[in-house]
């Protein structure tokens, strides 16, 4: 049976367990705040069910808490940052607060990140970033996860990209990976007990199956064949290698215990108000996307919708209802607390 939680309960488990492990309150609260909003979205992969992964990876040293990163400007507009070790959350969310006065200067600021743990929904930082009205494409690695087109083995990592852009109502958000699904998600779909639909990914064998643990010893399918292999590799090379970090199967550390995270991040940050059509931006991504989403549904659909509007919808339902999760993720989650938390 699924046990709901509310927003704030979920909040502050996360939060007693990480500041239980020594970590800032700070750093535990940001990376409270990233897996409860992913998990208001549905996003399950990036929620909640990371937290053992997490605490095994902070015991075994792994992972570090009250972190210092260390940052560096390249230039005046290019901010290059080593994490330490540290949480990935906490290290991106600080890093572009200290980047956005200089995109407030020159119009566009570039963040690297190196040597920090996995930073969870990328769309997290791009959705703040636009309602404070500026533009920004968030990009990171993973494992190699996923398998080339035409290939039967993983070599790729899901890879994920994240457009922010503001709106009136609220901003524009694109936040996929370019593999078909997360891993995490596979593993959501172990946790429920449930198939994984056809299309998701292959066996070890190259077969393709929709059986989760298969998945998970096989590799992913990439987005949209060729195309989204294409953008996969692409991200990996600018995210990873332009950070200093590796791309391929020296990316480690996101979903195991045994590794420190190898994954890089990139960050573009884009104020709209340096531009011809800053001033009129906003309203004219309102107008575009109710275009849209008025627009004649195809057959077998009800309605057009824009990327986020399913997201949206299910945060503003889980915020008054509460946030569903199997039985054994949230038991898990509060074993924790019980014995970190004196």
């Amino acid at each position: 049976m699924p046990v709901t939680v509310s927003h704030k309960e979920q909040m502050d488990l996360i939060v007693a367990v990480l500041r239980g492990l020594g970590a800032t309150e700070e750093e535990a609260f940001i990376q409270a705040d990233v897996w409860t909003e992913a998990d208001l979205r549905g996003i399950h992969s990036h929620g909640v069910q990371r937290l053992p992964v997490m605490v095994t990876r902070i015991q075994k040293g792994l992972m570090k808490v009250n972190v210092k990163p260390e940052r560096v400007w390249s230039t005046n507009s290019v901010l290059n940052v080593d994490g330490k070790d540290g949480f990935g959350t906490a290290v991106c969310e600080t890093s572009l607060r200290e980047l956005t006065p200089a995109v407030r200067k020159h119009g566009v600021g570039v963040l690297t990140v190196r040597n920090a743990a996995h930073i969870g929904m990328v769309g997290y930082y791009a959705e703040r970033r636009a309602l404070e009205g500026l533009i920004c494409l968030a990009f990171t690695t993973t494992e190699v996860l996923v398998h080339p087109f035409g290939g039967a083995e993983a070599l790729v990592g899901t890879n994920p990209i994240a457009i922010g852009i503001p709106g009136i109502k609220r901003p524009f958000l694109l936040d996929m990976a370019t593999s078909v699904s997360a891993m995490g998600r596979i593993i959501a779909f172990k946790h429920r007990g449930e198939k994984i639909p056809e299309g998701w990914a292959i066996d070890k064998d190259g077969n393709p199956t929709t059986d989760p643990d298969a998945a998970l010893h096989g590799s992913l399918d990439p987005a949209g064949g060729p195309k989204g292999y294409g953008l996969g590799i692409s991200i990996a090379m600018l995210s990873g290698l332009l950070a200093g970090m590796p791309c391929g199967r020296e990316v480690l550390g996101t979903l195991d215990t045994d590794y420190r995270c190898t994954v890089g991040d990139l960050f573009i940050l884009i104020d709209p108000q340096a531009f011809p059509g800053g001033p009129t931006l906003a309203a004219g991504v309102q107008r575009y996307l109710e275009e849209l989403r008025a627009s004649k549904p195809g057959k077998g659909f009800k309605q057009v919708s824009v990327p986020g509007d399913p997201e949206s919808k299910l945060r503003d339902e889980r915020l008054k209802t509460g946030i569903p999760h199997p039985e054994e993720v949230w038991h898990a989650a509060e074993q924790l607390r019980s014995t970190i938390v004196k």
